[in-house]
């Protein structure tokens, strides 16, 4: 599992993604992507499998990376944004 690191756009000094971990429901392991809490129910997540990414998972942020439940509410090229679920 690799973390892709963030676009151009993304990265100065002070950027806020962090490394995280997608979990699928039913799959070994997990997969390595960054992303960023934007508050309590939202998150942006950088990955490579946008599109390949069902519309639940869990999503595990550093530094805790405490897995937490999710759906996807919009699919870019390489950005998804989800809701977050307690």
């Amino acid at each position: 599992m690799s973390i892709r690191t963030a676009p151009d756009y993304l990265t100065h000094a002070t950027s806020p993604l962090e490394d995280a971990r997608i979990i699928l429901r039913n799959q070994p392991g997990a997969y390595g992507c960054r992303a960023v809490i934007i508050n309590r129910h939202r998150a942006l997540i950088e990955t490579t499998l946008p599109a390949l990414l069902p519309e639940w998972f869990s999503l595990a942020v550093a530094p805790d990376f405490r897995p937490r439940p999710c759906a996807v509410t919009w699919r870019g090229k390489r950005l998804v944004k989800v809701a977050l679920f307690e």
